[in-house]
């Protein structure tokens, strides 16, 4: 405080004159009509730029909820699609197909549930991984399908509270079943550990027909994935031993080198099918050995 008084007694000349200055200018632009606009005018200027640089800062804090609401609308949206692909093909010899009632639960009927998530880590080399920013706590639990918004991405390993990682098709140990789009013939997809645009489809029936070009999908027999997800496209034939069989080249759909944001899928009644399923093949077992 002793300070704060020396430091007024020295300069209190200066502060009188400042004092001064600013009770005139305040006089001046209070008095007169001209000086009072162009005080106005910078007033209004200053504050624009101020309000200005100050929406741009929130707008853009902003982003991450706006773009987390965008990415739950297209969770939702494709929930709904799945809704209405089974209500068309249910109905599509009727003419109800024409006018699907929209006010039906479709969340409730759909095989099918989606969430929306952010890749934070990408391991492209060696046994490759992937973690996504969402875990247990968003409902995210292990053999949920992953795909992006151009193809079959892998499929959840684990998962955490928080966090989940995926093993992607640039996994040698991940294997999907896929088939040619239009037919019902079905291989299996792997990746050889070289290109990583690149992946092969092996046990695909020699009889199938197909031409270079064509889409490849997922088949729809597996827990993770429903039918018709695009994962590449057909490049050609691969050497093969066995004659029933062909193998072929596949380029990826998915650009893992710039991936961002993906969407996983579950089938709602998976557990019951799985359980299901484990029971027949108890049964066939013991029927085996009696």
């Amino acid at each position: 405080m002793r300070t704060l008084f020396a430091f007024l007694a020295k300069n209190v000349h200066w502060l009188l004159f400042f004092s001064l200055v600013t009770i005139s200018i305040g006089l001046i632009i209070h008095n007169n009509d001209f000086q009072k606009s162009k005080y106005a005018a910078v007033e209004n200027e200053v504050a624009g730029k101020v309000y200005s640089v100050s929406n741009s800062i929130t707008s853009y804090f902003g982003l991450k909820i706006t773009n987390e609401h965008l990415s739950e609308k297209v969770a939702n949206l494709e929930n709904y699609i799945q809704y209405l692909e089974g209500q068309i093909f249910q109905m599509k010899d009727s003419a109800i197909a024409q006018q699907i009632i929209h006010r039906i639960d479709f969340d409730s009927v759909s095989h099918y549930r989606y969430i929306m998530a952010r890749v934070v880590n990408n391991s492209l080399s060696g046994n490759n991984y992937i973690t996504l920013d969402k875990g247990s706590d968003a409902g995210i639990i292990p053999d949920m399908g992953v795909f992006s918004a151009t193809g079959v991405v892998g499929m959840v390993m684990n998962v955490s509270a928080n966090y989940s990682v995926v093993l992607p098709i640039l996994n040698p140990n991940f294997h999907l079943s896929c088939k040619i789009k239009g037919t019902n013939y079905f291989g299996s997809l792997s990746w050889d550990g070289k290109d990583i645009t690149r992946a092969n489809l092996h046990e695909l029936p020699s009889h199938t027909q197909f031409n270079n070009g064509d889409t490849v999908v997922t088949s729809g027999h597996s827990f993770s994935f429903p039918e018709g997800i695009p994962v590449g496209i057909v490049e050609g034939l691969k050497k093969q031993k066995n004659s029933n069989f062909n193998s072929l080249k596949i380029r990826l759909l998915t650009d893992f080198g710039a991936l961002n944001e993906v969407m996983l899928v579950d089938k709602k009644n998976r557990v019951e099918q799985q359980e299901l399923e484990k029971a027949a093949k108890g049964v066939e077992r013991r029927s085996r050995f009696k």
